[in-house]
């Protein structure tokens, strides 16, 4: 075989070809131009040679086995030529894979995501390793696309239609037990005995003993293979998504293509999704999802956000996490879960037992969702430590406070930790809100302290707020951002200031709903209208999540940067009082019961008659209602301001704390985006208009350039 770059080829006597893949100066493979090329050389050689028997893929990475197409060379295609160019020589490269003389495996560990499943499709054979790491799936939809190099086409052939079409719609990530189940992997390999299986499984496959997959149901596959099946598949799969397609076009395009491969055959199958492919590529919402997933790929690199020249520091291995409560217990099950040894501290062993018991549901539940092994799950449990003592974390390499959310309480907790902990260990607090500089004040470390804001649930959200006050060093900075990224979160810096950057947001537009609902509309439609504008949740809805009585702390800090008197923290307060925190005791805005909802609270039935709305507005051609445009204008200008007084450094960066933490709709690519998309004087006159007709609270920020900016996309 020739000599590559990117790939290695083994043959041995039996006529057994290895194929190692390695993307040269990439953490993981994907499959970029060069590899695409090679493997096309490779492919072509291996056409003309009779003596191979069986051909293996496998990665030779750690991280996986292919991730996928390349991203970013998608991202910067610049036409639908191009588009075109590299949809064909994706599908001609996975088609001349499917007809190998010779039976084809794919070695599966890791990540087998979008091209790297479309890759393995074309294979004859399908092993995976059975442990946490291994995903396999077609994500595309989430990023606005479909796939597009034959998996509108194969995956319905090798799983049958109504597994494809759910895994494609849904953008599914299977586990290795969950693709073997419905056919998607022929065998799973044990990590402990992972070469001896493979092996033993080789040896079966070129004696010709065939391995047997799991059967579909009867039922399953009369729909799958009958036109009348498939036509009921489809036309289901068509109401599911009504309510999302105006947002997620690509949902309906995959369909389009799966639909003409069903109906005209693979040749068709395969031009109608270039067609589709390209169709979506170059539609707004598309791009938006694109530069959110670069965005994502940018802040994790640690150049973003302090020098290059910044020292490395060491590595956090030991973490101790003050405060056994919701995020405490979160917080220290993250960490756990990436192989740091954590001790859980509180004032009583009772409340210490309870956050072991908030960690072990936790690890379950992963343990369930196959998201960890048994194994994993117990080596999580044991390598936290719970203790009373604060003298027992001296040896932490990191200490994080997350007690009450009260001044004196954190102030206490950081002079006393200051005084038992060696000088180099770091300290962070996931204050939300409170100043990261006052709570330094009486500490002799101010340059190793910080803020490190998770969001609840900590195992669900991927943000973390770092929070940089004036004395802290670059180097704790980049010690905070190296251990965010080994919890697998999506880390932002940002500048001291009330609420940070989020709840800074945040705040004025769950501010604007207590507003509306007391001037007399009801939680229900302002949910709903916040939901129409494609937030995952409403305001009140996500106020009884975070709890009352921890927003009301919140409104209490930012209080001092309103324009108006707010009467959301008397609200809050009021229902506090009550002993109405939202989910956590049962009622809030809504009632709940076993941790679901079950009703309107009675205290949203307040009446009133000055209901303050502006007339339905046209904004780029979509027309929003007066509550959309309280909610979303007060979110807008909050993040302009942030922008302004450098809270985030730059606009996309607080574009992604805003989809990432807030959940702002990520079709929409966030809120500075949305400026760009709207244009600044439509913006700025709406504002304006709320101001004279709701106060002073929506004067336009004075972010300084608010006009579209065709720079900071980079």
């Amino acid at each position: 075989m020739s000599a590559f770059q990117h790939l290695s080829v083994d043959r041995d006597s039996r006529g057994v070809a290895t194929v190692t893949i390695d993307v040269a100066c990439r953490p993981v493979n994907v499959l970029d131009d060069s590899l695409l090329l090679e493997l096309a050389s490779l492919t072509g050689q291996l056409h003309q040679d009779p003596s191979v028997r069986l051909i293996v893929f496998r990665s030779a990475k750690p991280s996986g086995f292919l991730a996928g197409a390349d991203v970013h060379r998608i991202r910067e295609v610049a036409n639908a030529h191009e588009a075109e160019s590299m949809l064909s020589m994706g599908q001609d490269l996975v088609g001349r894979i499917e007809k190998l003389p010779a039976p084809t495996m794919a070695v599966i560990h890791g990540p087998c995501l979008g091209g790297g499943l479309e890759f393995a499709l074309a294979c004859t054979y399908r092993v995976a390793r059975d442990d946490a790491a291994t995903r396999i799936g077609a994500p595309e939809t989430q990023l606005g696309l479909i796939p597009g190099w034959g998996g509108t086409q194969r995956l319905p052939r090798v799983v049958g239609l109504s597994e494809a079409v759910r895994m494609i719609l849904e953008a599914s990530r299977l586990t290795a037990e969950e693709a073997r189940k419905v056919g998607l992997v022929d065998l799973l390999l044990s990590p402990a005995t992972f070469d001896d299986e493979l092996a033993n499984f080789i040896n079966d496959c070129l004696e010709g003993r065939q391995p047997k997959r799991d059967p579909r149901s009867r039922l399953t596959q009369l729909q799958d293979d009958m036109f009348i099946g498939q036509w009921h598949v489809l036309r289901e799969a068509r109401q599911r998504i009504a309510d999302k397609e105006k947002h997620y076009p690509a949902l309906t395009a995959a369909l389009q293509a799966i639909e003409t491969g069903l109906r005209d055959g693979m040749e068709a199958g395969l031009a109608a999704e270039r067609t589709e492919f390209c169709r979506v590529l170059f539609d707004p919402l598309c791009r938006n999802l694109l530069e959110i997933f670069h965005w994502r790929e940018r802040a994790r690199k640690r150049d973003t956000w302090v020098a290059v020249d910044v020292a490395k520091g060491p590595p956090i291995k030991l973490v101790a996490v003050l405060g056994a409560g919701t995020m405490g217990a979160g917080i220290a099950q993250a960490a756990a879960a990436q192989g740091c040894s954590v001790w859980l501290m509180d004032l009583t062993e009772e409340l210490v037992q309870q956050g072991m018991h908030k960690i072990e549901t936790l690890t379950q539940q992963a343990v369930r969702k196959h998201l960890m092994t048994p194994a994993d799950g117990g080596r999580v449990m044991a390598s936290i430590t719970p203790t009373t003592k604060m003298p027992a974390i001296a040896n932490a390499d990191l200490v994080i406070e997350a007690v009450v959310e009260r001044l004196d309480v954190k102030l206490q907790v950081f002079s006393e930790l200051d005084k038992i902990l060696p000088s180099h260990v770091l300290l962070a607090s996931n204050t939300s809100a409170l100043s990261i500089s006052r709570l330094a004040a009486p500490t002799g470390r101010r340059d190793r302290i910080a803020g490190l804001h998770f969001f609840n649930p900590v195992h669900k959200m991927p943000l973390v707020e770092i929070v940089r006050c004036p004395e802290t060093s670059s180097q704790t900075i980049a010690s905070l951002l190296d251990f965010s990224r080994q919890l697998g979160k999506i880390p932002i810096v940002v500048t001291e200031g009330p609420g940070f950057f989020a709840n800074r947001v945040l705040f004025p537009y769950l501010d604007e709903a207590v507003r509306l609902l007391e001037e007399g509309l009801p939680a229900e439609q302002i949910d709903s209208e916040a939901k129409q504008f494609g937030l995952p949740m409403g305001p009140f809805e996500l106020l009884d999540l975070i709890g009352l009585d921890v927003t009301a702390d919140i409104g209490k800090t930012m209080a001092p940067l309103g324009l108006e008197e707010s009467p959301t923290i008397r609200k809050l307060t009021d229902m506090v009082a009550q002993g109405l925190k939202g989910q956590k005791s049962g009622a809030g805005f809504y009632t709940y019961k076993d941790g679901r909802r079950s009703g309107s609270s009675q205290t949203t039935t307040a009446v009133a008659s000055d209901v303050k709305l502006p007339g339905p507005h046209d904004f780029a051609g979509e027309t929003l209602s007066g509550i959309q445009q309280r909610l979303v204008l007060s979110m807008i200008n909050a993040t302009a301001d942030c922008v302004h007084e450098g809270i985030v450094a730059e606009p996309w960066m607080a574009d992604l704390g805003m989809v990432l933490g807030i959940g702002f709709p990520p079709f929409r690519g966030g809120p500075m985006t949305l400026i760009d998309h709207w244009g600044r004087d439509r913006v700025v006159e709406s504002l304006r208009e709320l101001s004279e007709l709701c106060g002073p609270r929506f004067r336009p920020s004075d972010y300084p350039i608010l006009a579209a900016r065709s720079s900071f996309r980079t």
